[in-house]
């Protein structure tokens, strides 16, 4: 949308908020209401953030001639006066008032709240009515679906499944699998998992991410292969998110991750078997090897309530032997123990697999379904398998990680998720070699952020999974050069071999270190947001696509079903709005002037 500021910035604020979507005029504050008109008229303005009230009846009669679609917001004021509303509410105006905040955050909270207006008119309300039939299919057996579909079939909806790749009971190679089943046998739950990755603050190196090889800490694992131009769309869109915008997409993250986390823990409760057999593991260590990060990164800990306790460098070489050598060596600056757990992955895709058995929930594994078809009316009406064959569903729910391939192509979630690679590396180890999971942030490494899971080898040993890395393959998810690849391997092992020197030498002097490693590429969104789309069906029901969610599609599993469920019953959720596909580029993109829009539908 075309937003309009019409009164002088500092350049802090400036920084922050303009941007191509941005009308900057502060010379209209002082101009009158005729250049006002031009200016919002002319130029196709749908937003206005101002703090003082620049508008007369005139302005108004002229919005309501026009029927022009228009949001006010007013900064740093508690409400309007009776004429103020009176004349926006002939006008069909929506005026939205903020409450008073010093400063540059004035404005951004009047984007802010701009940008909430914009979300919550893109989901159709005509959507909000329950569903007529509670026959599920879901497209898709990653952990997202499996979650859901369990919840789902728990709450007595009778669900059945479909996917692409091969049944992972019967042992087939991990790389012929996708990222639930195929990557490494770890998941991990914490307060921040799947956190926002645009940059959120301003700098002058800002959004290279793509323009630079992992090697040099950059995201392409392509190589010289290039982007195609759709890709490079994605990328752009990536870059454009202005910081004030990202800090909000990663409230929105962490706002269902705690909502996540109250369902984890009455389903831990509620069902101990399940996580007991998956070597759950309660509390998460987050470890730091730069000072200055370790001293920001407890401050954002505790910000989002996640600290349970903060250790120094010391008192985790005391607690967690493994890493005696690492603090002795400098290379841990401290630690915070924070709310959390892991588990071993395959042993829960296992337990959940075993309870939809239970409750007759059919599979069909090696299906692969290649087109969603629509009525006339833009409605669902059938599925056709990549064999020509049709088939008929009441509600649908698609989340098909990265492997989508055509399938989303009549969605708005086409063209929204890309694939994001990380790496693997099981080292064996004795029982107890480490108390805890862990995270751990190398600063400046080429795999910055690593997760530590304590779990099991291929032959139920016991052993730490290191996971770690992002390399961007696009829309394929086999857009990979190998030899970055294998330089990310060697982030990996050199991880190993920093903090667990021990394992590292005992696995090099086996010569066995490299056998374990692996990758999988996971499902990822331009803005870090996940994507819930819904659609209507031809007979009343409801398709849903879920999927995108980058690094924490575990995490937000148990929510994700809980919105789900909110959907079928025609209830609102606020991830529906969190991650409509189309939240970003509504906001974000200059709509096309009025003019050009009538003259081609005339």
């Amino acid at each position: 949308m075309r937003i309009a500021i019409f009164e002088p910035l500092n350049d802090q604020t400036a920084a922050s908020i303009l941007d191509g979507n941005v009308l900057y005029r502060p010379d209209v504050a002082q101009k009158g209401n005729r250049d006002l008109s031009r200016a919002v008229f002319g130029n196709d303005v749908e937003g206005i953030v101002v703090k003082e009230w620049l508008f007369n009846d005139a302005f108004f009669n002229e919005c309501k001639a026009r029927n022009w679609s228009l949001t006010i917001i007013l900064v740093n004021k508690r409400g309007l006066t009776n004429a103020q509303q009176a004349m926006a509410t002939r006008a069909g105006v929506k005026v939205i008032c903020t409450a008073p905040q010093d400063g540059a955050s004035c404005y951004i909270a009047g984007m802010k709240a701009l940008e909430n207006a914009i979300k919550q008119d893109l989901v159709a309300m005509e959507l909000y009515r329950p569903v007529n039939s509670r026959n599920v299919t879901f497209v898709g057996c990653g952990l997202v679906n499996l979650i859901s579909a369990y919840f789902l079939a728990s709450q007595g909806y009778q669900v059945s499944m479909i996917d692409a790749k091969a049944d992972p009971r019967s042992n087939p190679s991990w790389d012929a699998l996708g990222c639930s089943h195929g990557g490494g046998n770890a998941r991990m739950f914490t307060l921040s998992e799947m956190d926002n990755y645009n940059c959120r603050s301003v700098h002058n190196d800002m959004n290279n991410y793509f323009s630079k090889p992992i090697t040099a800490l950059g995201w392409n694992i392509f190589g010289d292969t290039g982007l195609n131009a759709q890709e490079q769309s994605w990328v752009d869109e990536f870059q454009s998110v202005p910081v004030w915008l990202a800090d909000q997409f990663n409230d929105d993250i962490l706002a269902h991750n705690r909502e996540s986390w109250y369902y984890w823990q009455a389903w831990i409760q509620k069902d101990p078997a399940l996580f007991e057999n998956s070597c759950y593991k309660d509390r998460i260590l987050r470890i730091y090897a730069d000072p200055t990060q370790y001293q920001a990164a407890l401050a954002r800990q505790n910000r989002i309530g996640a600290t349970i306790e903060v250790v120094s460098a010391a008192e985790v070489a005391e607690a967690q032997p493994s890493l005696k050598e690492a603090v002795a060596n400098g290379k841990i600056a401290g630690g915070v123990y924070v709310h959390g757990f892991t588990v071993k992955v395959h042993a829960f895709v296992l337990g959940i697999l075993a309870r939809l058995d239970a409750m007759g929930v059919p599979i069909t594994w090696n299906s692969p379904i290649s087109v969603l078809r629509h009525t006339a009316q833009g409605q669902v009406s059938h599925l056709i398998a990549a064999g020509g064959e049709q088939i008929a569903v009441d509600n649908l729910v698609i989340s098909p990680g990265v492997y989508a391939n055509g399938l989303l192509d009549s969605t708005e979630t086409a063209g929204k998720i890309c694939g994001v690679l990380g790496a693997w590396l099981t080292l064996p180890c004795l029982e107890n070699s480490l108390e805890n999971s862990l995270k751990l942030a190398r600063k400046g490494h080429i795999v910055e952020d690593s997760n530590v899971t304590i779990s099991t080898d291929a032959s139920g040993n016991p052993a730490l999974i290191i996971g770690s890395g992002y390399g961007f393959t696009g829309f394929d998810p086999d857009n990979i050069d190998p030899a970055l690849l294998e330089k990310m391997y060697d982030g990996l092992i050199d991880t190993a071999r920093t903090y667990f020197p021990d394992l590292y030498q005992a696995h090099v002097d086996k010569g066995t270190l490299r056998d374990s490693l692996k990758y999988c590429v996971r499902p990822w969104t331009s803005t870090s947001l996940g994507v819930f789309e819904m659609q209507e069906t031809a007979d009343g029901n409801k398709c849903i696509v879920t999927g995108g969610h980058n690094t924490g599609g575990f995490a937000q599993s148990p929510v994700i079903a809980a919105a789900i469920l909110s959907a079928f019953d025609g209830r609102p959720h606020q991830m529906h709005y969190d991650y409509q596909p189309a939240r970003f580029t509504r906001f974000q993109l200059q709509t096309q002037y009025r003019q050009t829009v009538a003259a081609l539908v005339a």
